[in-house]
Formats: C-alpha cells, structure tokens, sequence
C-alpha cells in the first residue's frame, strides 16, 4: 500500500494525541493541543466557505503570531495551498506579489490590511482578518468543525505553499514546495534537532520565511510547544530564552549577533539546540555562542532546498570550531550535494579547489510558479544550481566561499570576500563585516570593507586595514574600510550586498572628484 508523503499526518497525529499539552504560547496566553486541534476545524470550515476548492491558494500576511501558526494547519487541512508573504516586504512587493500569487482567499492580519486591503478587494479577494485584534475567535465559534482528515486523493507531489525568495518584482520567484518536500524536511528536522514532546521552540525567524524553516509543522509534529515573542525585538528573544524554557532556536546570524553581544553577556539557564543558517557566520559569534549554552548546528539551504538541507555538528572528539563553521554534510534525508567544476565535474576534495554547490534530492522545489523561465534556469540538468561557490573538505564538509557574483578577482588572483571578512570578524571591536568588490579605475578592483562595530568601540577604518595586514596578501586588503551604523538588509536578514556595491562606487566618485579639484 502507498500512500501520500506530507506532513498533515503527524500533525494530524499531534493534534489527537496530545490533548492538554501546551501547543502555543504568546505573552500570558496559551493554546493546548485539542484547543488548536478545534480552531484547526473551525478555520477549515471558515475558509471552505469562502470557496476554498483543492488546490487553491491562500494568502498569508501577518507577523508571528498564534492565528498565523494556525493558518499552516487549517489552510492545507482544508485542501489549500498556504502562500505566506512577509510583513517585512514594502508595500509595493506586497501588493504586487498579493496578484501574482492568484489567491482566492486571504488571511491577513489587522496590523497589516491597511497595506493590501485596496489591492485585495480589486482583485475580490475575500479577507479573513486575523491576529489579537480581530474578531477570528467569535467567526470561528459561529462554525461548526469540519473533520480533521488527509484527503484520500491528495497527491504529495503537489504544492503545500509558495514561498517567494523576495519582494522583487522583476522576476517574482515563488517556490512551489510539495507535500513531499515538506514530509522529507521535517523528518530531517526531527532526525537532527531532536524534537520531542516537551521541546518549547522559539519562534525567533518569520514563518513567512520558508515555512519558519519547516518549524512551523516539524515543532508541531513532535508535540512540542510554540512559544510566539511579542515581536523580533533583541531584548524579547532574549527575556525568552532566559524564562519560557526554550529548548529550540532556528535563528540567522542576523537575528543572533544582537544576542551573543560581548557588551551584554547572557548565560542560557538550560541547554538550547539551535539550528544557525541563512548566511555565513563569523568565527567568534559560533564561539560566543558555544559559552552562552547553545548547541550549535551550523546548516546550508535555500528556500529552493525547502531551507536547510545540510548540517555540520561539532563532534566533540574533534575539538576543532572551524570545523562548524563549515556547512557540513547533507541531512540524513536531504538527498545529493556536490561541489562542481564549470564542466559539471565533482571538484576534488582538496579544501581549496571551487566550484558551484549543485544539489538533487526529495527537499528541491518543484519548481517556481508562474516563471518557466527561471525554473528551467534554476533546475538545468536536473540539478539545482544555487550559485554558491565552495570547496569540499577533506572529510567530505561543504565550505562555502561566497556567490558566484561576489567573487571577488583582483590583480588576476580569485579572492573570496568572506575570507576577507573573517579576518575582519577577529579584531573584538567588529560586530558585522561585509566586503564587496569596488572599481576605482575603470582596468582596476579593489575590495571594500563596511563594518558595524560593538557599542563603545573606537577604532577606526584606517587601524582595521592594518589588523589585516598580517593576515591577507597585499591584494586582498580591504582599501578602505567604512564604519556604518547599519548595514542595508532584506526582510530575512540578508546583507544587500548590491547597496554596499553602490555606495563604495558613489563614495569614491566624490573622493576622485574632491581630489581633482
């Protein structure tokens, strides 16, 4: 007998078995399991009478909050595809993407309908209104529950949400992650992150962004409980993990660098197993955190991978942190990952030969939803080409260097940036690092360092060249270094390294012309 892969079954499972368990926690306020196991049925009620067909997609727009977990069990329960748009995208990617995504509902949280309610209702889009402020708990006490079931006909090679890479509305990419996609991930995250019942997640990334990283049913499936801060404030996440019991964290280094601030030192109370990916992380914030009482698996995906499809975990018998650092081996589910030369050749596993990280496996999108183009482009050969360069280690660990773009050639040599920026990382007055490749000449490059520095720090861009001296070819210094108060990001956390590009061109377009006058 074969029946469909996804996820709905262990949360199905979850939500008969593990009744008066605590399943969400938000400020004083508490669901248990059969409490979200009931507003699960109502939703599904609610949102097949606003003519929900199978199938059909379901727009999300709202921050982390107890309705917005909700919506990824009723939404799919009720044959829906779940399409969750951060809150964190301008108004324009919002509206835009709020049509590309061709919804027939949409669950839309009352902080955020001010911004999509007119593009919404061009469009006849119904809205179920959300969030602390609505009045979602007496819609859903004025319906009866629908029967909490898998459907028999669901194929698991359909989507179960849409996720889009960014606000960008150039070339929109919605990742169509399947049922398939999703079952496979969050057995990955069972399997690594060992979540069982009684393990208390915190809920620091967006769920907007690649499903929580499958926590927003892998936390569920265990019969953990969900604990939703106020907000993505530094100080929140802190006051959580110092008194909710948390056990879990999914967290970029973005989110983390305000928590492992040497200025404001935190001693976790218990252990807390964190899952650390998005970008690369900087040597000393895996060390300040390993002090803190974090369990560090350093990983590596895309959302195109369904988030994190590799894993590097210290073994104790090998007492070596730069070995987390490295983005580690594939997940025990998480299919094939090879580093290839232009010709499509596995590089040797030297450390030091690059190439393009390409990946095949159960976690890889089905493709993007209404742009053939770009998923021919991504999925060619029947591998998905991230654009990630690295080297492959020795004892098989991925390492990346940077994207393909930000590889950085000066006087004919490769330089990575990120080995730039992780000497930078070593001088303690440096909270962030970014280095991009700038043009001073037209025949002439040169890398660029902007750099936030911890409060109270006093040194000066001039000094930190000089840090690096020692430690870089006379090439690859970064020339100059520019201290920033912040450094332009995307909703996810991700450095907009195209910002940085025109800054450094911009700044040194006025230094030329000062100097010739």
């Amino acid at each position: 007998m074969k029946t469909p892969l996804t996820p709905l079954e262990p949360v199905l499972r979850a939500l008969n078995i593990f009744g008066s368990r605590p399943a969400i926690q938000a400020g004083e306020a508490a669901l248990s399991y059969s409490e979200l196991a009931d507003r699960t049925a109502r939703l599904v009620t609610l949102l097949r009478d606003c003519d929900l067909t199978s199938g059909a997609h379901v727009l999300l727009v709202s921050p982390n909050t107890p309705d917005a977990l909700l919506a990824f069990c009723a939404v799919p329960l009720a044959g829906g595809v779940i399409v969750p748009l951060n809150p964190a995208f301008n108004n324009e990617a919002l509206n835009f993407l709020s049509g590309h995504a061709d919804p027939v509902v949409a669950l839309v949280d009352t902080g955020c309908l001010a911004r999509v309610a007119e593009r919404l209702g061009k469009l006849n889009i119904p809205i179920i209104e959300i969030g602390d402020a609505s009045d979602l708990g007496a819609r859903l006490r004025a319906v009866s529950p629908a029967p909490l079931e898998v459907s028999p006909t669901l194929d698991e090679d359909s989507p179960i949400s849409i996720n889009y890479t960014s606000g960008t509305t150039s070339d929109p990419k919605g990742v169509m992650v399947t049922h398939r996609n999703a079952y496979i991930n969050l057995s990955n995250l069972l399997y690594h992150l060992n979540l069982r019942p009684g393990s208390v997640y915190l809920h620091a990334l967006p769920l907007a962004h690649g499903n929580g990283w499958g926590s927003a049913w892998a936390v569920t499936a265990a019969g953990g409980t969900h604990v939703m801060p106020g907000s993505d404030d530094p100080r929140e996440l802190r006051q959580a993990l110092l008194t909710r019991g948390i056990t879990h964290l999914f967290a970029s280094p973005a989110i983390l660098t305000p928590l492992a601030d040497s200025a404001a030192p935190m001693t976790l109370p218990r252990p807390v197993r964190l899952l650390l990916a998005g970008t690369l992380p900087p040597p000393h914030l895996l060390e300040q955190l390993q002090t803190q009482g974090f369990q560090v698996l350093h990983g590596y995906g895309l959302t195109e991978t369904n988030a994190v499809m590799t894993v590097s975990e210290l073994d104790p018998e090998e007492g070596d942190t730069r070995v987390l650092s490295r983005q580690g081996h594939p997940m025990m589910f998480g299919g094939q990952v090879r580093v290839v030369a232009e010709d499509g050749q596995p590089v040797p596993a030297d450390g030091f030969t690059p190439g393009e990280i390409v990946i095949r496996g159960n976690q890889v999108m089905k493709g993007y939803y209404r742009n053939r183009a770009a998923t021919r482009r991504a999925l060619d050969g029947g591998w998905l080409h991230t654009g990630d360069l690295a080297v492959v280690h020795p004892d098989g660990r991925v390492d990346i260097l940077d994207r393909a773009g930000d590889l950085l050639t000066i006087a004919g040599q490769s330089v990575s940036s990120a080995q730039i920026e992780a000497v930078l990382y070593r001088h303690p007055s440096v909270r962030e690092a970014v280095v991009v490749a700038a043009h001073p000449q037209p025949d002439q490059t040169c890398a660029v360092a902007f750099v936030t520095l911890h409060p109270g720090a006093g040194v000066r861009g001039e000094e930190l060249r000089g840090f690096c001296t020692p430690h870089l070819p006379e090439y690859a210094l970064p020339s100059p270094v520019y201290l920033v108060a912040k450094l332009p990001k995307t909703a996810s956390g991700k450095v907009l390294k195209h910002v940085l590009r025109a800054q450094a061109r911009e700044t040194q377009m006025r230094e030329t012309q000062t100097r010739e006058k």
